[in-house]
C-alpha cells in the first residue's frame, strides 16, 4: 500500500529542484504527479470531494512554505494559489 507521504514527498523535491524564482500553482503540483506518478495517484483513491493526491500535493506546498516543523522554508506565496521558489 503506498503510503500518503510518498507523494507529498514528490511534490516537496520537485519544488525544491525548481529555479529560484520560479512561478508555480497548484496546478503544477497536481500535472507533476499525474505524470511522473500516475498509478501511485490511482492507488490513493479519491475522498469524499477530491482525489486524495491532490491533497498530499496541497500538503506538500504547506511544507514548502515552511509551514511544517522539519521542513525548510523553500517557497513563498505571491498571490491567489500561486507560489514563488526561493
Amino acid at each position: 500500500m503506498l503510503k500518503k507521504t510518498e507523494l507529498r514527498d514528490a511534490v516537496y523535491g520537485w519544488i525544491k529542484s525548481l529555479p529560484d524564482g520560479t512561478i508555480f500553482r497548484h496546478s503544477d503540483t497536481y500535472r507533476f504527479l499525474e505524470t511522473h506518478f500516475d498509478r501511485e495517484c490511482s492507488q490513493r483513491g479519491d475522498a469524499k470531494r477530491e482525489p486524495r493526491y491532490k491533497n498530499d500535493a496541497r500538503w506538500a506546498v504547506q511544507d514548502a512554505l515552511g509551514k511544517t516543523p522539519g521542513k525548510e522554508q523553500i517557497a513563498e506565496k505571491v498571490g491567489f494559489a500561486t507560489f514563488r521558489r526561493l
